[in-house]
């Protein structure tokens, strides 16, 4: 067999034929490594085995089939320069492979650890989503420096070349201090919590997250914004969820005609309608305040406390009202328009 020594490029065709072989299998070792990685997190019931399966499976075969590359460009005989590049690319890969997993495992554990302590610390769950955010950046630091250092550059001399000066001056720009003490004042005072329903620099909405640079904020009309923490030191934040209850305030008109011992007892209709709603609180006032133009008017007071259903509340309150000046056929006033000749 004699054609299988034959030159190519500088190698025989067996040579050529095992590099192509070796190839093919580099789809499939990524393949049979992710399958190993899930069959061994079967057979065991651990929530950690589950983890690294949801984790680790597709970066592993990724290794894998980029070890069997590697092992088949070293069957083969190419040029200098090629194999630099060759190499290079690979160990970037391998990098950038291992910083993903390894920042996917640490998210999950800070996760773990959020989801466990979750409403028994406020303090440690604020350090924690703080560490979340910025664990992607120490990965992806420390991956870069490893990176820039295959590539040939001397890390050691490039640092001492910054200099403790330099680094302090790159990253104590007044912005970026100012975030920082800003997130600091957030987690140490607490003026709010992600989750929290808030009023701050002219923004109200739920609190989603609370970064090391600023604090993002879903309005109730679903936009999100984001306000820098360098803010907060100096801002007004009016925390909604931190209320006991919601002021409820509205007025009920009646006709001018309406006679006395009536108005009375819509009084005590709209006090009995307000006092069956589960989530209102004791204090109700209902008084009639108002001689208007064409209309007698009820001020309605009640506090809703249970603030998580406010919508469905006021609700059930106006339809009772209704239903009960509708059983007794009291009559609210029409609404009258004036039109100028």
């Amino acid at each position: 067999m004699e054609w299988l020594h034959k030159q190519y490029l500088g190698n025989s065709l067996r040579d050529w034929l095992v590099f192509s072989l070796l190839m093919a299998l580099a789809i499939v070792a990524g393949w049979v490594a992710s399958k190993l990685v899930r069959r061994a997190a079967s057979r065991h019931s651990g929530g950690s085995w589950r983890l690294f399966e949801r984790l680790g499976a597709r970066p592993l075969g990724l290794l894998a089939a980029l070890a069997t590359v590697h092992a088949a460009f070293r069957s083969v005989v190419i040029p200098e320069w090629l194999v630099r590049i060759i190499n290079t690319s690979l160990v970037v890969a391998w990098t950038v492979l291992g910083a993903v997993l390894c920042a996917r495992i640490l998210n999950a554990v800070v996760a773990a650890w959020l989801e466990r302590f979750d409403k028994q610390d406020d303090l440690l769950v604020q350090v924690l989503r703080l560490a979340r955010s910025s664990t992607n950046v120490l990965v992806g630091m420390v991956a870069g420096l490893f990176i820039v250092a295959n590539l040939g550059f001397d890390i050691s001399s490039l640092l001492a070349g910054l200099g403790l000066g330099g680094l302090a001056l790159a990253m104590a720009s007044k912005d970026t201090l100012s975030n920082l003490f800003g997130s600091f004042t957030i987690l140490v005072n607490g003026p709010f919590h992600v989750g929290d329903a808030v009023r701050y620099q002219g923004q109200e909405g739920t609190v989603e997250e609370i970064g090391l640079r600023n604090t993002r904020i879903r309005t109730w009309d679903g936009h999100l914004v984001t306000v820098p923490n360098s803010l907060a030191p100096t801002s007004v934040i009016v925390n909604i969820s931190k209320r006991p209850s919601f002021r409820v305030l509205f007025q009920l008109p009646f006709p001018l005609d309406l006679p006395i011992a009536r108005l009375d007892r819509a009084v005590e209709l709209v006090r009995k309608a307000i006092a069956e709603q589960q989530g209102v609180g004791d204090k109700v006032l209902v008084h009639f305040t108002e001689f208007a133009e064409h209309e007698l008017k009820l001020q309605v007071i009640y506090y809703i406390t249970d603030t998580d259903n406010l919508l469905d509340i006021r609700h059930g309150v106006n339809r009772r009202i209704k239903q009960l000046l509708e059983q007794e056929g009291i009559p609210l006033a029409v609404a009258r328009m004036r039109i100028d000749k």
